[in-house]
């Protein structure tokens, strides 16, 4: 799996975590840096899981 490929999957990924999760449910103004900096990180999870993941770099 390329970058761009993995990048896209993550972003996927964490989309829905988050929408099952209802994590950043909290719309206050105040509050979005801390929803960006959570997004964030969620999606870097899931991208060094799917980078480090043999089978899907083998798969694609």
């Amino acid at each position: 799996m390329n970058e761009s490929e993995a990048k896209k999957l993550a972003h996927e990924l964490a989309m829905e975590y988050v929408k099952e999760k209802q994590m950043l449910s909290n719309p206050i103004l105040d509050n979005i840096p801390n929803m960006v900096a959570k997004f964030a990180d969620i999606n870097k999870s899931f991208y060094d899981a799917i980078i480090n993941n043999s089978t899907l770099r083998d798969l694609y």
